[in-house]
């Protein structure tokens, strides 16, 4: 349990640090309204989870924890929440809400500039890295709770995207930006910032601000509307019977976890998907996540095998990244639970599995070297966002339209890739080429 001496004791939260839960209790005998009971005790449950979580992880925080740490009895805990799910979700409600507005506010108090909007994206960050606890609990631990808690994570995102939009809209150069476009950038920044939070450096982040905003700042709206092209994807091989045990076993996880998602999935849900026995499955993995890990990895390989011969036969570098997202995506869209397992099931297996992940980007962002020949005072940062932009086009697609539809944002990664480096005439030449 989190006791008085635990580390979440020492966490800052936005009601107040955690070693002073348990003496913000109402006292006894007091005629109060309900409603100021109720809050105080929501308000320390609060606090509690974002202490809690970030001494111990999600999944390993219990309904127990948050009421050693808070004080708030079992009984008025069950009167607000169903369960810790319905904690962090409330959580993360009060603290994003009231983020939001301080944010727009920002903005709103003075007229539509340049200068503004980057005051409120300062205010942003300064925010983040002043509740680094809170924040990771949004940006990092959320994806633990499951779907319910990765849809109010989209919410937020469509929400802040409205936010950021109708802001653009007003500065000049900035009108009309494709809503796509919009998201990939704030994906962009998303991933940027959650790679430090994981990591434990986000005062790195306050640094990293001219950085971020000298490439959001890259991007001008499509000289010419972007072409979404309908390739019909090639045909998977379909099934596991013809791959080795291990292949097997990796390709059953990842038809599981699409169907069930990762927290729910079960060793005995993959032999019996993989048709092989338990023995066979622990002569190759010690537990899921092992497995997990490999299944990942085996993607990732396979991906990459399609995509950087692509890379490396095109004529010049613009048309070597172009014809990287189309060798890229035609893999996804033929190995669609390959392609959804590491592009959103990979947030519920853990921080293994994200480090996995982002080390595939990493790869991937060395791609982006000649650009920065050609451009050296490109952003430092922009290969990093331009990583996470072009990951937050992968996981919207999928949410929108399945794997099987990722061709379709060839042309747009393409842009998003390329305009830092060479500009957007160019960069909208070769996306729609």
């Amino acid at each position: 349990m989190a006791t008085s001496q635990s580390p979440a004791t020492t966490v800052r939260t936005p009601w107040g640090d955690a070693g002073s839960l348990r003496e913000r209790k109402l006292q006894p005998g007091r005629r109060l309204p309900a409603e100021e009971v109720a809050r105080n005790q929501r308000e320390r449950l609060f606090a509690a989870m974002v202490a809690v979580v970030a001494e111990k992880g999600y999944e390993a925080t219990r309904v127990a924890d948050l009421l050693e740490l808070s004080g708030v009895s079992r009984s008025a805990f069950y009167e607000h929440f169903g369960d810790k799910e319905e904690c962090l979700l409330a959580a993360l409600d009060a603290f994003v809400g009231p983020t939001t507005r301080s944010i727009v506010g920002v903005a709103s108090d003075k007229p539509p500039t340049g200068d503004a909007v980057r005051e409120a994206f300062e205010a942003l960050i300064g925010l983040i890295v002043e509740q680094a606890a809170a924040a990771r609990m949004c940006f990092v631990e959320i994806y633990a709770a499951g779907p319910r808690a990765m849809e109010e994570i989209d919410r937020t995102t469509d929400s802040f995207q409205g936010f950021v939009t109708a802001t653009l809209d007003q500065m000049p150069g900035r009108e009309k930006l494709p809503p796509e476009l919009v998201r990939a950038l704030i994906g962009g920044l998303r991933k940027v910032i959650h790679t430090r939070l994981y990591r434990g450096e986000e005062e790195e982040l306050i640094e990293l601000i001219p950085q971020l905003w000298d490439w959001a700042l890259a991007y001008p709206p499509p000289p010419a509307p972007l072409r979404r092209p309908h390739s019909k994807p090639p045909a998977n091989a379909g099934g596991a019977a013809g791959y080795d045990p291990v292949e097997r076993i990796l390709r059953a996880l990842a038809s599981v976890v699409a169907e069930k998602g990762y927290p729910a999935m079960t060793i005995g849900d993959i032999a019996s998907r993989a048709s092989i026995s338990l023995s066979t499955f622990y002569a190759n993995f010690a537990d899921k996540e092992e497995a997990m890990l490999a299944a990942v990895d085996s993607g990732s390989a396979q991906m990459l095998a399609t995509t950087l011969p692509a890379f490396r036969r095109a004529v010049d570098w613009p048309q070597a990244v172009r014809g990287a997202f189309a060798a890229m995506f035609a893999f996804c869209a033929a190995e669609p639970e390959y392609t959804t397992l590491g592009a959103v099931d990979v947030y519920a297996a853990g921080k293994r599995a994200l480090e996995q992940r982002d080390q595939v980007m990493e790869n991937m962002e060395g791609l982006l070297v000649p650009g920065y020949k050609g451009k050296p005072d490109a952003s430092p940062i922009a290969a990093e966002a331009i990583g996470g932009a072009i990951y937050s086009l992968i996981y919207d697609q999928i949410k929108r339209s399945g794997a099987t539809s990722m061709q379709e944002i060839v042309p747009l990664a393409t842009y998003v890739t390329l305009t830092p480096f060479v500009g957007a005439d160019e960069a909208c030449a070769v996306a729609n080429g």
